[in-house]
């Protein structure tokens, strides 16, 4: 994967608040990878890899996630777990 450093650099700022974080971009751009850096990031800091939630939607096993309350049964979820 390649390193980013500087879209990281200009992410950092916003990690550990409260703020919702969104990325936007065109299709095959890189948001992917780049959560997977801001993921990789947070276990580097101590963030045990357990505490974050990642849903593949493009994987059809979690087609059926794609409905607002089916996906919020599952963080719930999710969360209570953790």
């Amino acid at each position: 994967m390649i390193n980013r450093e500087l879209y990281m650099s200009r992410i950092r700022p916003f990690i550990g608040n409260d703020l919702i974080k969104v990325l936007t971009g065109f299709r095959r751009s890189g948001k992917s990878v780049m959560l997977d850096l801001i993921k990789q990031e947070l276990v580097a800091s101590g963030v045990k890899e357990d505490q974050l939630i990642s849903i593949n939607f493009e994987n059809m096993s979690n087609a059926h996630l794609c409905y607002a309350e089916a996906l919020h049964k599952e963080v719930i979820q999710r969360v209570k777990s953790i």
